[in-house]
């Protein structure tokens, strides 16, 4: 025997369904001020609902409209709603279709959801509300304006959280900023003393260009609303992304008429100079801060960094250890900071029992880092590639921490144990261009051509184009080989893809001497010269100069590097086998 179903009511089964999937919900508008709260939704009247049989397709509907929503698939649960809404009538379908579809940024669906909600709920503001800021966001504001006119009648106490959407959105209007600069200035002209409403005019007035309304809007404020902070924020944001200093000289003006502004105002102030690199002044506005609030960590923390980047390590030292106890929330990077700080004070036992404090997180590699490199400079080398094994969270961490114990061993005059490191990587990772790219140089330095050869090569084959590449390859065989026109030809190709580059040029120039192309090589030498001078260009430059006969000239080179790099090798080298006393 077949049994009928039971016949349910839907706003019944609607509300426990709504109820326990609430957990998806739009974002809401933005108050006007933190006391300010967005109107509440008012659960409409039961009996005023629809009495609709549920069905099994309107089940599904509601079933499947959650689900979409719970995987992301908010835009399709929005017309699956809308759909409903339109089927039931019922006014709490209308609400979820709209949730969803301004979730998903889906404007038109969202409007078309909430004018059925209210015509299935005229009582309902907040479905009017969040009419008029979709239509706004839609560039809508002359038609929102009947709405926003009903909801500042009917709902006086909301006026400010409108103004404040009004002022947030009047620039995206159709028609261009002077229509919605009108109609903004009409709507507040009938509260001339409220601070919301005076922040849309300016807004609006900013964003049409009337400099002098912004400025007499700001005298209002200054005087209405000393202590609200948002409107003179809004507009130190929107002068920082054109000119930073003139961002600066507006905070200055109004923290100056506005004593009891907040402290996060007020060190918006010297954030912006640090931000136009103006360090004294900006470390004199944190100072000035500091006197009345002189246990604030984030301001302990500023002053330190802002006395470190000024050399004033001890008062950096102070601050921050200052930070530190007061919580500051960055702890593990100021541990770090004052490992630093430890070092350039060549506190070396100092220095490594900060870096030991940070513990795991984003500074931890840093700080395990800088403990090998001293450890390394004691002539514990072991040590310190040992305690760099097995770091790294990542592929390219894992790279860069190869990357560096090869360079600790290569300081350390074991460019054997620099290959071991390197081989061992790259049997994790056999194509990294940087691992590579390494082991060949630390090949050369070996004197085997024929390793270096094969890794630059191997890169070149993955990236045919790669310059540094090209231009080692061409530098090594040029240098250990007599292969010299091959040599010229990778490094014309390396040249020709980045040619601003005084590296290539250098190479350039060498390859040319090699060549018996004396006049082009010193040319192009002294171009690289002239624009890295750098010993071992200068050591190129003086062999070429040597070999023109103009000795003079090559000695004068060689002796102003070597003045700056005493015994510098590849000078040294270079003046001992051409003959040439220091």
């Amino acid at each position: 025997m077949r049994m009928k179903p039971l016949k349910r009511s839907l706003p019944l089964l609607l509300a426990l369904l709504l109820s326990a999937c609430a957990g998806v919900k739009p974002p809401a508008a933005a108050p006007a001020q933190p006391e300010s709260k967005p109107a509440a939704a008012a659960e409409p009247d039961e009996a005023a609902l629809p009495k609709v049989e549920l069905s099994p397709e309107i089940l599904y509907g509601v079933l499947a409209g959650e689900i979409a929503a719970r995987r992301g698939a908010a835009g399709s649960a929005g017309l699956t709603y809308l759909d409903l809404a339109r089927e039931t009538r019922d006014p709490r379908m209308a609400q979820r279709a709209a949730e969803f579809c301004l979730l998903s940024g889906q404007l038109k669906p969202a409007t078309e959801a909430l004018q059925l909600w209210i015509e299935l709920d005229p009582n309902s503001l907040p479905a009017r509300e969040q009419l008029f800021i979709t239509l706004m966001r839609g560039g809508k504001l002359a038609e929102s304006k009947p709405l926003i006119e009903e909801l500042l009648r009917l709902e006086p106490q909301r006026a400010p959280a409108i103004f404040v959407q009004l002022a947030r959105l009047s620039a995206r209007q159709d028609g261009g900023s002077a229509p919605s600069y009108r109609l903004v200035e009409e709507l507040a002209d009938r509260y001339p003393d409220l601070p919301e409403a005076r922040f849309a005019v300016l807004a609006a007035a900013a964003d049409n260009n009337d400099q002098a309304a912004v400025d007499r809007e700001f005298d209002r404020l200054a005087r209405i609303a000393p202590k609200w902070d948002l409107p003179v924020a809004w507009q130190v944001d929107r002068l920082r992304r054109k000119d930073i200093n003139a961002a600066a000289e507006f905070l200055q003006r109004e923290l100056a008429r506005r004593p009891d502004a907040g402290l996060e105002l007020q060190t918006a102030y010297p954030r912006l100079l640090v931000g136009a690199k103006r360090f004294p002044e900006a470390r004199a506005a944190f100072e000035a801060l500091l006197k009345t609030h002189p246990d604030n960590a984030d301001l302990l923390y500023a002053t330190g960094l802002l006395a470190y980047q000024m050399r004033d390590l001890k008062t950096a030292d102070d601050r921050l250890q200052h930070a530190l106890a007061s919580q500051y929330q960055e702890q593990d990077f100021v541990r770090y900071t004052l490992g630093q700080i430890a070092e350039d004070s060549r506190d070396v036992e100092r220095a490594e029992n900060w870096y030991r404090q940070v513990g795991p997180g984003q500074q931890y590699l840093p700080a395990q880092s800088r403990l090998a490199i001293l450890e390394a400079g004691n002539d514990h080398l072991e040590e310190a590639l040992a305690r760099l094994n097995g770091l790294g969270g990542n592929d390219q961490e894992k790279v860069s921490v190869a990357l560096l114990q090869s360079q600790l061993a290569r300081e350390a005059k074991q460019p054997r144990r620099a290959y071991e490191v390197l081989t061992q990587a790259l049997q994790r990772q056999p194509r990294s261009t940087e691992l590579l790219y390494e082991r060949s140089l630390v090949s050369d330095m070996l004197g085997n051509t024929g390793n270096a050869e094969r890794d630059l090569k191997q890169i070149l084959k993955d990236k045919p184009g790669d310059a540094q590449a090209l231009n080692a390859l061409g530098y090594t065989l040029a240098n250990r080989t007599t292969r010299y026109q091959e040599a010229y030809g990778y490094i014309e190709k390396a040249l020709k893809a980045e040619p601003g580059n005084p590296v290539i040029q250098d190479s350039l120039g060498w390859v040319q001497y090699k060549l018996g192309r004396l006049d082009a090589a010193r040319r192009n030498l002294e171009k690289a010269y002239a624009a890295m001078p750098d010993p071992e260009v200068a050591a190129h430059l003086g062999e070429v100069l040597w070999k023109q006969g103009r000795r003079d000239e090559a000695m004068a080179v060689w002796r102003k590097e070597l003045a700056q790099h005493p015994g510098h090798e590849v000078i040294s080298e270079a003046m001992r086998r051409l003959g040439a006393k220091p």
